[in-house]
């Protein structure tokens, strides 16, 4: 019976390692690439440094980010499987609660969630893109505002 059970939970864990297999893994320190990054109408922050650690089906995400109004850090947790996260996110206006879903599209990561700021809801719709050497983090963002959509991309190099 325990060789029954010893094998059985060996062939779970045998096929939960190989269907991760493939994915990538975003793992690593991060840096802004202004040059290659286009933030729309919005200004571009002086600095951006995302730290991830990625255990599939998890990620744990701390950004600093730089402006002239200052700085600030946010940590969030996210899970690849497409079930709700609740995350806090901090910005002058305060502190939020931003519910986000992540799930894995192919070898892209998209992630839905929608924020209130200013007395107005924003939709946010991300995907996340490795380069195939592993050093290069392509962040897409499209916004959906009262005052129209649009779209920024984040260039982050790997430290």
């Amino acid at each position: 019976m325990n060789t029954r059970v010893s094998l059985a939970a060996a062939a779970v864990l045998l096929t939960v390692s190989l269907s991760a297999q493939g994915l990538p893994n975003f793992t690593g320190t991060w840096t802004l690439d202004a040059a290659k990054s286009d933030f729309g109408p919005i200004p571009p922050p002086e600095s951006i440094v995302m730290v991830i650690d990625h255990k599939e089906p998890t990620l744990k995400v701390n950004v600093t980010q730089k402006t002239p109004m200052g700085e600030a850090a946010n940590d969030s947790t996210y899970t690849t499987d497409g079930k709700d996260n609740i995350n806090k996110m901090r910005s002058p206006a305060g502190e939020q609660d931003v519910k986000s879903t992540t799930k894995w599209n192919g070898k892209t990561l998209t992630t839905s969630r929608t924020i209130e700021a200013q007395g107005m809801s924003i939709g946010i719709e991300e995907t996340w893109d490795l380069a195939a050497d592993g050093k290069v983090l392509t962040i897409n963002r499209m916004l959906k505002t009262p005052q129209g959509d649009f779209d920024t991309k984040i260039t982050l190099n790997k430290k």
